[in-house]
């Protein structure tokens, strides 16, 4: 091994592709204060404690893990959610809600190495904390569909889908078989899923709920057919809220990119309601997630409902071209004798190009190249 190569799970940009990047976070940025969303920056590491908090249960394997100089332990941030929870409850701890939060910052995870995934990700997004729930979806969800037709106007995809219809059947199931269940069903192992149900001290109605679970995914008539399969009235009226969402964002012209799993379980355990994920052409994985979290906030003292999404740059830098705000690159060569002209000339023409200077001491003139 090298000893100059860095580590599994992180890059390096370069030149274009860093300049790319930027641009696409200075683009996205925009559209998120034209939403009314205000910048919030916090410290790349946190206490240990504070994700302990946060999370209903921790896998500590997840995590970078460091000690300060009292022997106190720091983890590097695995997510911006947590920090913003523990910053409203500080910082904003007497701002009345709503609060309209954004945020761009690097995320670290430790990751399987086949995974496809890097340790080291930026995580672009937005919190709404404090809005009542109904509005507060619409609004985020909206934001999502903006946030991805500015990524691909044709080719894109917002999945929807609700953690409670799920959580519901589970009420009477312990943590540990919930947790089975859940990593069951998110990946889709269904012949596993049938054996390990069958195993479960539950009724025959339960049994045909969480099999046909992974199946409730498709277009919007997909939350007719889930009708069937209800355990109980909390499930339906999941349902109702679901199918208000679809029919609202169907009238603010969303309806074709609109899609419906309801067999989603995010790995985040936080999440209590409303759970989404983008996707654009050419991306394998999932651009864009979020989802509610109303019980977050409580956690850190302040209780809040919230919800939110973040974009995840690094996975789009292969498929997305963004459109610079210059027309050309140019180079201005001088001799060294024309340092002050090259340096006034190169003035002029940045307001339409990149210029750079090269001092060349065998010419006698200025020379400006288009490259």
């Amino acid at each position: 091994m090298s000893k100059f190569q860095i580590p599994e799970g992180s890059k390096d940009l370069i030149l274009d592709e860093a300049l790319a990047k930027k641009q696409l976070q200075v683009n996205l940025e925009k559209l998120l204060d034209r939403w009314g969303y205000k910048e919030v920056m916090t410290p790349t590491l946190e206490y240990f404690t504070t994700f302990l908090v946060g999370f209903e249960k921790i896998h500590e394997e997840d995590l970078y893990k460091f000690f300060d100089k009292n022997g106190r332990i720091l983890t590097m941030r695995q997510d911006m959610t947590i920090p913003i929870a523990r910053l409203v409850s500080t910082k904003f701890k007497n701002t009345e809600p709503p609060l309209r939060l954004r945020y761009c910052a690097q995320v670290f995870t430790v990751l399987q190495s086949f995974a496809g995934n890097q340790d080291e990700e930026t995580d672009l997004g937005v919190e709404l904390i404090g809005e009542q729930e109904n509005s507060a979806d619409l609004e985020i969800l909206s934001m999502a569909f903006d946030t991805l037709m500015l990524l691909d106007e044709k080719n894109l995809t917002l999945e929807l889908g609700n953690i409670d219809f799920f959580n519901e059947a589970c009420r009477n199931l312990n943590a540990e078989d919930k947790e089975k269940l859940a990593g069951l069903i998110d990946n889709k192992s269904l012949k596993e899923l049938s054996e390990f149900v069958k195993e479960l001290n539950i009724d025959k109605k339960s049994q045909d709920f969480f099999n046909q679970l992974p199946w409730l995914n498709g277009g919007l008539e997909i939350l007719e057919e889930a009708k069937k399969y209800t355990i109980n009235d909390k499930q339906l009226e999941i349902l109702n809220k679901i199918k208000y969402l679809t029919d609202s964002l169907s009238e603010l012209g969303y309806k074709d990119y609109i899609t419906i799993d309801l067999g989603k379980v995010p790995r985040l355990n936080y999440y209590t309601g409303i759970i989404f994920e983008g996707f654009v052409s050419g991306v394998g994985l999932s651009v864009l997630s979020g989802g509610r979290y109303d019980n977050l906030l409580n956690r850190f003292d302040r209780d809040l409902p919230a919800i939110g999404f973040s974009i995840k740059l690094d996975r789009l830098l292969k498929v997305i071209s963004p459109k610079f705000d210059y027309k050309e690159r140019k180079i201005v060569h001088y001799p060294k004798d024309k340092i002050i002209e090259a340096i006034s000339l190169s003035k002029k023409l940045r307001e339409n190009a990149i210029v750079s200077l090269n001092r060349n001491d065998e010419l006698k003139n200025i020379e400006v190249e288009v490259i």
